[in-house]
């Protein structure tokens, strides 16, 4: 039997709470996997950033954020 018959047939066996927390690790497996692919992208294309120019980025955030200049992330995403 190979590696997924083997899964399916341990599965097949578990209560449903233990197929929950499956789920749960499975897709937290999942986004860790897809972060880290996403952070090799990233760092193609943007140099490392200073603690000194970070700071700025979020003092500069902070301000915009205090005057309104902000978007909801359903604005942004969808």
């Amino acid at each position: 039997m190979g590696t997924l018959e083997n899964t399916v047939s341990m599965m097949k066996a578990l209560p449903e709470t233990d197929l929950l927390e499956i789920q749960n690790l499975t897709l937290k497996l999942f986004r860790q996997r897809k972060s880290k692919t996403a952070d090799e992208a990233v760092k193609k294309f943007l140099k490392p950033m200073s603690q000194e120019d970070f700071i700025k980025d979020i003092d500069m955030a902070e301000q915009e954020i205090a005057e309104g200049k902000y978007r909801s992330a359903n604005e942004v995403f969808i």
